[in-house]
């Protein structure tokens, strides 16, 4: 409003100096004008356009008396936002998700916090075909040999936050997560992906030689996950892999494998029973024909 009010003042103020030079009878008062008019239309308007802008512009904070930090947003339906991380100031342990709901302004509607006395770290947030979220991260497991590591931990809520399952899976901690286009869940981190059914229950999960940090389905139905690859002793060089719908990264293309097994078979066959080059033919039709 003051930024408005500003403009309006500005803006009157101009033309009525501006009439009054113009209403002055010697041609220097016109040019007077009409040289202000062209600075005003080129220099000043697009400047109280801007101000006016900035007024739409906002931040907010949210947290309490310790370290709060989010790691994922997205837009909601009802353009407000969802906010993802971890929180040291609420909830039952060190760390714990905490997921932030705000209208559009960024005032805060509501927060859940979801964790134990263990220390989950939020990584990836989604909001899901339903109207709820799905977070993921990392939650701590105890393995007598080493200690203190983390696995998979996805979280599952409606729209009010309210947690309706949850499910780990042994491995370290996901990065990344899409709602896939079944209404599934696939989750990446580390060297893994991780496939659930829309219920969170693990259907397969593959390892890599990479290690990932984001990921994508894509139009096909696999998936692409980015992240480094080791090249040497401390070095790393960007990673992108492309999976089959099942996570597979095939060998050799596709449309390869079919004369490749042909080529095989009928090679083996020519060594083995020393055939004639006419009835390699034929087996190599046949064979064709099958596939």
């Amino acid at each position: 409003m003051y930024h408005l009010a500003s403009q309006e003042r500005l803006t009157k103020t101009f033309l009525t100096e501006n009439i009054k030079l113009y209403s002055g009878e010697n041609m220097l008062s016109k040019k007077m004008f009409l040289a202000s008019i062209l600075f005003f239309v080129l220099i000043d308007l697009p400047l109280i356009s801007l101000v006016g802008a900035s007024s739409e512009m906002w931040n907010q904070t949210y947290g309490g008396t310790s370290s709060d930090e989010a790691e994922a947003v997205v837009q909601t339906s009802d353009g407000g936002y969802a906010l993802a991380g971890y929180t040291t100031s609420f909830g039952a342990g060190s760390y714990d998700f905490w997921l932030v709901k705000t209208d559009a302004s960024g005032s805060m509607e509501w927060n859940q916090t979801y964790g134990g006395t263990g220390i989950e770290h939020t990584c990836a947030l989604v909001g899901t075909s339903d109207g709820g979220y799905a977070i993921a991260g990392g939650t701590p497991i105890f393995i007598p040999e080493s200690g203190i590591a983390s696995d998979f931990w996805l979280v599952k809520t409606d729209t009010y936050g309210y947690m309706e399952w949850n499910q780990t899976y042994s491995g370290g901690r996901a990065y990344a997560l899409v709602e896939t286009l079944d209404g599934s869940f696939a989750l990446a981190g580390g060297t893994r992906l991780v496939k659930t059914d829309a219920y969170g229950n693990m259907l397969w999960n593959r390892t890599y030689g990479g290690v990932a940090y984001a990921l994508v389905e894509t139009s096909n139905g696999g998936y692409a996950l980015a992240g480094y690859a080791p090249i040497g002793a401390g070095t790393y060089d960007f990673w992108l892999a492309k999976t089959d719908e099942h996570g597979v990264i095939p060998e050799f293309p596709s449309w390869i494998i079919l004369p490749l097994f042909v080529i095989a078979t009928a090679s083996t066959i020519v060594v083995r029973k020393r055939i004639s080059i006419p009835a390699f033919a034929k087996i190599y039709n046949s064979l064709h024909k099958r596939y």
